[in-house]
């Protein structure tokens, strides 16, 4: 079972600079057809009214797509059920669902969304996109000061364990805190690791950990954006062109972003040759007219 939408267009005019860059034509849409894999987990009776479903079963999660005769492709919960008032024997709840429809009391399937297949049909954007939301998340994996962030405190959950969010590129205990002097973390199935207890388990109220962030396109600096654009565009030539002097030009390019991306962190983080302390960089270097104070 299939649930078609639609892609966003927040990266058009990056996607434009690298066609422009290899020679191609710009767009004016990105849009792609995206297809939800779901797969069907259980089934339970239930009604849907305009947008209320009621049945007997209780804590269908939100997100949940709702199938079965007569139900419209792409029906979700949207809303967590609630006990109907005053209370029926069997208790019967109430949902929101996020399409309006009637559908009679009947056999109904709950399903997740197992894998996202995103389609577009002219293949040198499809090239360039996927290229720059790859160069992207290689760039901000190096870490750069805009995601880049020190003694961020973490709760574990009520498992004790600690989740790695999809949009967390790297997550490592930090070390000025003594109790983390003698645990080695690593990412395990997408959780925080101890490789030295051997554990996922984590008994402190809270851990302070260094994180390095994935940011959408939008909220990244544009001298960073320039600097993605500009080495996706080198790698789009090689990939549709082949031409080793555009490939040759568009490196220049790439290395100029570069220096000036670095130069921009240099500036924004206030690193100096004795390190950057935590809380901020207390080194100040001489200036000549301390001297002609005296």
């Amino acid at each position: 079972m299939a649930f078609p939408t639609t892609g966003s267009n927040t990266e058009l005019q990056a996607v434009n600079q690298i066609l422009a860059s290899v020679g191609q034509a710009p767009v004016t849409t990105l849009t792609t057809d995206e297809t939800f894999v779901l797969n069907e987990v259980s089934s339970f009776t239930g009604s849907i009214s305009g947008t209320t479903l009621t049945t007997t079963t209780a804590n269908i999660p939100v997100g949940t797509y709702i199938g079965g005769p007569g139900v419209t492709v792409g029906t979700s919960i949207a809303v967590a059920g609630v006990e109907v008032s005053p209370a029926t024997d069997p208790v019967t709840y109430t949902y929101t669902v996020n399409i309006s429809q009637t559908v009679s009391s009947q056999i109904l399937t709950q399903s997740i969304a197992t894998s996202r297949i995103e389609s577009q049909t002219n293949p040198d954007v499809a090239i360039a996109l996927n290229t720059l939301r790859e160069v992207s998340r290689e760039v901000q994996s190096e870490g750069w000061s805009f995601n880049k962030e020190s003694d961020y405190p973490i709760t574990p959950d009520s498992s004790n364990e600690v989740v790695i969010a999809n949009n967390i590129l790297h997550m490592d205990l930090n070390r000025t805190y003594t109790q983390n002097l003698d645990r080695d973390s690593i990412n395990r199935e997408g959780k925080l690791y101890d490789k030295t207890a051997h554990s996922f388990t984590w008994t402190d109220a809270t851990l302070y950990v260094d994180i390095i962030w994935y940011f959408d396109w939008t909220s990244i600096p544009t001298v960073i954006q320039a600097f993605i654009i500009a080495r996706a565009s080198s790698i789009v030539s090689s990939r549709i062109i082949g031409d080793p002097n555009q490939y040759q030009i568009l490196q220049q390019k790439e290395a100029l972003a570069k220096s000036t991306a670095l130069e921009y962190e240099c500036n924004q983080g206030d690193y100096s040759f004795f390190g950057s302390p935590k809380g901020g960089n207390f080194y100040q270097s001489y200036q000549p007219f301390h001297t002609l104070q005296r």
